[in-house]
């Protein structure tokens, strides 16, 4: 048994090191959200003073200590006295807490703080845990019950003194969680910290059981049998209703619907009614009473086989999906713990919850003007100039379908693990207008999240920051399965239960494809557009294997700074029928993906490796500013100026550039690289790296620009198709010598046999060849020798360059060579527009000019002679 001090010493430990917020508790009420708006340019204050980030609220005992069971005898007492009726383990398990444990560090932690108002001095609950590994069990906690004479009447001893309602005297321990997990798959303990969007893998999760038996301990159990409810209820049988009616002692299952079970989820339609979960399916409703209740504003719930009540939710942490990809509780869960009646305040967690759907008809509209700050959950005083520091908080959650949803409040937290807002539902529209900023600088924080669903949208005009350790500005990833990935697996166009093919209870090729739900038939996001400022510190875009973007938009002024990062990636099956997507474990089967049934059984190859890549368009703008950005309302903009400061790597991302400048800092490992009319000036980190595209298609106006006064290595692993109109700008050093190196590996397609090199050298250097036109003409020469010789081998050749780039910036200066000498002439900003014929505008107006000049020459000489000499 570990005593008090050193679980103590635990938690506090774990919370330092976690830079959770804790408070101890006072009797002040709570601060409710308010809508105060920061400034745009003002948002980075919140944070300005760092020492005011680590300091931590922590309390002096933590809610409840846990103890590990493993002696028979004693297993059975605590069966036999507080799980009555049930049998005793046949199969136990190991279970460790320690501190190098950091889960139920982490769990402790952040239970303690929700509930901080029931952590006294000097007071906390002793809670047995038992391991077991029997196949037909489930992870659950039990208590004993007052019976119905007694005040308490249906509350388990653990929650009535919680409450301190009927709290009990001298009592050693309190209730008993049994933790059951399947060995042949393990249970995961991280070592590092609670994430909201679960790293679990293959294994089953211990934070999820460890909240999971928590809500059953306070009070999320029902007191029924096979046949109806029983006497006395239960506190969350109180909040029960049936066809609209509320269970009493004597409801029977049957009077429900002639068809209803105790383990029935569709055909009892029981119902969870609570002012505070009422009054978040009513979108903010404040609800007075029950005749106040709707009936469509209540979650549904069902019992399992073991008789545990489960939210009829989708993926969350209290539901009874077979997919669960929640850390944590979500703003549901917690606002049933305060219709359960605790004291706790959801709002520290969350800004905005919208759990309602609307349809493509009507569409769902939501203006968020109510700012996330330290103001929505800190205990004591209001801080509206500081950033949260709540860990594992999501200031807006979207959990429904088809909402437009414009985020127009500031967000600012450095919370761990934090997420500014994530969505978990499909066809939605995320609006981050110029006037807002999401900031989460929490360690391991995201800026957006999208983990669930299909064909959502996301623009980003504002700013999107999340610079603190491994923190990531918009991360499109499904995560784990907290129950095993092994057990079920969920993507893009896929879900795999690998487990039932292990056991043999199904066949693998339906393993690799089951019923998969139309909610993922679809690209996670189909357009993410980005005209505003995006950084992330590990990685500005993160694009999981789980997930899959359609297109990405960066237009016009838009900054990226962050590496982006796609691990998307799939393979056509060897009958060229079908597609397949390999998951990041070995050990797990690959996963048949599967589109709309529009498509029918056979599918387009062709265009479906179209239809699977993400493409990033640079340099482009709408057609018809009133419509969305779609394929037939793309345009190029040669106006437009994009910053890219991070490396983009991915098998399956296509960068396609289209007008203006692009500058990328980083390197570049992915699928294909399209340049038309327009410039994409790459410039690589020192040291060995290389940037590597699969394809390479340089089409009329391109410029492919490797200058930057560093040695560099560009390699086409396969095909490149370059037109002689268009042109890729090489380092080069003093004596014409070239430094960079391009290689192409497989095919080189050069219409003319042009492939067009120039030059790219210090400003120093095209200062002195200015006056010296002779060294410029042996400069040039060398240079050209050179590429050609690179280009031999490929049966290519350049011409004699018409252009000489600066290296320290996107400009360059024609140049016109005679057997004298080359001669530097004027200024131009890109290839494309120093290349591009005059438009017929340029010559009507030079003529008109002319003929104005001529006539007002005619006009001056008449009537100079006639004054003059008449």
């Amino acid at each position: 048994m570990i005593d008090a001090k050193t679980v103590t010493a635990i938690v506090m430990c774990g919370l330092m090191y976690q830079h959770q917020a804790m408070a101890s508790s006072d009797s002040s009420t709570y601060p409710s959200q308010t809508s105060t708006n920061y400034q745009h340019h003002d948002i980075h204050r919140l944070f300005s003073d760092l020492k005011e980030s680590d300091k931590i609220f922590v309390s002096r005992n933590s809610l409840f200590r846990p103890y590990v069971v493993t002696d028979d005898d004693e297993i059975k007492e605590l069966f036999t006295v507080r799980a009555k009726g049930i049998k005793v383990p046949s199969k136990k398990g190991s279970l460790e807490f320690s501190p190098s444990k950091m889960t139920w560090v982490n769990a402790s932690s952040i239970l303690s703080f929700l509930f901080r108002r029931y952590v006294a001095d000097n007071q906390s609950f002793n809670v047995p845990f038992v391991a077991s590994t029997d196949n037909d069990r489930s992870s659950r906690a039990f208590d004993q019950h007052y019976n119905a004479s007694n005040l308490c009447a249906g509350m388990g001893y653990f929650e009535s003194s919680l409450k301190n309602i009927c709290a009990i005297n001298n009592r050693d321990s309190f209730g008993l969680v049994e933790i059951n997990y399947n060995p042949d798959i393990g249970l995961f303990s991280s070592k590092y910290r609670i994430r909201l969007i679960p790293e679990n893998g293959i294994k089953e999760s211990l934070s999820h059981k460890l909240f999971l038996t928590f809500a059953s301990l306070i009070g999320m159990y029902s007191s029924h049998n096979q046949v109806g409810f029983s006497s006395p209820l239960s506190t969350f049988d109180y909040h029960l209703t049936g066809n609209n009616t509320f269970v009493t002692e004597n409801t029977r299952f049957s009077d429900m619907q002639k068809n209803c079970v105790y383990d029935s989820i569709s055909t009892c339609h029981f119902k969870f009614v609570g002012e505070n979960t009422e009054s978040l399916l009513a979108n903010g409703k404040k609800i007075k009473s029950l005749s106040d209740f709707s009936s469509k504003n209540r979650f549904s719930i069902h019992f399992t086989k073991s008789g545990f009540p489960k939210f009829n939710l989708s993926n969350t942490l209290l539901s009874g999906s077979s997919y669960i990809n929640y850390g944590f509780y979500n703003q549901a869960e917690l606002e049933m713990f305060r219709d359960l009646g605790y004291n706790i305040n959801a709002s520290e967690f969350f800004g905005t919850s919208i759990y309602n759907s609307g349809t493509p008809e009507n569409r769902g509209i939501y203006d968020i003007t109510s700012s996330f700050t330290a103001s929505n959950g800190e205990f004591r005083t209001f801080k509206q100039d500081k950033a949260s520091i709540v860990p594992l908080s999501i200031a807006t959650h979207v959990y429904g379908s088809y909402n437009d949803v414009t985020q127009s409040g500031i967000i600012a937290s450095q919370g761990f693990g934090s997420i500014g807002i994530r969505i978990d539902g499909s066809r939605n529209r995320i609006i981050v207008p110029k006037s807002a900023s999401i900031i989460e600088n929490g360690e391991s924080a995201t800026g957006i999240a999208v983990t669930y669903g299909r064909n959502n949208i996301i623009d980003i005009s504002g700013e999107v920051e999340a610079n603190g350790v491994d923190g990531t500005a918009l991360r499109f990833d499904f995560g784990s399965n907290v129950l095993s990935d092994l057990k079920e697996f969920r993507g893009s166009y896929r879900r795999v239960r690998t487990y039932d093919y292990l056991q043999r209870k199904i066949p693998k090729d339906q393993a690799e494809s089951y019923n998969v739900p139309n909610n993922i038939r679809g690209p996670l996001v189909s357009t993410l557009n980005i005209s505003g400022k995006i950084t992330g510190r590990k990685y500005s875009i993160y694009i999981d294997d789980t997930a899959h973007v359609g297109d990405i938009n960066i237009t016009n002024k838009a900054k990226i700074y962050g590496d982006i990062v796609s691990k998307w990636n799939y393979y056509v099956s060897p009958d060229g029928n079908s597609f397949y997507s390999k998951a990041y474990n070995p050990k797990l089967l690959a996963g048949k993906l599967h589109f709309d049934a529009a498509y029918g059984d056979k599918l387009n190859v062709p265009f479906f490796i179209k239809k699977l890549a993400t493409n990033i368009n640079l340099g482009v703008k709408k057609k018809n500013k009133a419509k969305d950005f779609s394929s037939d309302n793309l345009i190029a903009d040669n106006k437009s100026h994009v910053e890219i400061k991070g490396n983009i790597i991915g098998k399956t991302i296509n960068l396609l550039s289209y007008g203006g400048v692009s500058d990328i800092v980083g390197l570049i490992n992915l699928n294909r690289l399209y340049i038309k009319d327009s410039s994409v000036f790459i410039d690589s980190p020192k040291g060995n790296h290389n940037s590597v595209v699969e394809i390479l298609d340089l089409s009329r106006g391109g410029q492919l620009d490797l200058t930057n006064g560093e040695s560099q290595t560009f390699i086409v692993k396969d095909k490149a198709s370059i037109s002689s109109k268009s042109v890729i700008c090489l380092d080069a050093v003093r004596d014409g010598t070239i430094i960079d190196d391009i290689k192409f590996e497989g095919s080189l397609f050069a219409p003319d046999g042009v492939v067009n090199i120039e030059p790219g050298i210090s400003y120093n250097d095209i200062k002195r060849f200015s006056s010296d036109p002779k060294a410029l003409l042996e400069f040039m020469n060398t240079f050209v020798r050179q590429a050609n010789q690179k280009l031999d081998k490929y049966q290519a050749y350049t011409k004699f360059p018409k252009h000489l780039w600066y290296t320290q910036g996107e400009m360059g200066r024609s140049v016109n060579c005679s057997p004298r000498g080359c001669y530097i002439g004027d200024f131009i900003n890109t290839y494309s527009n120093a290349t591009k014929p005059l438009p017929m505008w340029r010559y009507i107006l030079s003529i008109v000019g002319c003929i104005l000049m001529l006539a007002f020459s005619v006009v001056l000489v008449r009537k100079t002679g006639s004054g003059r000499y008449g």
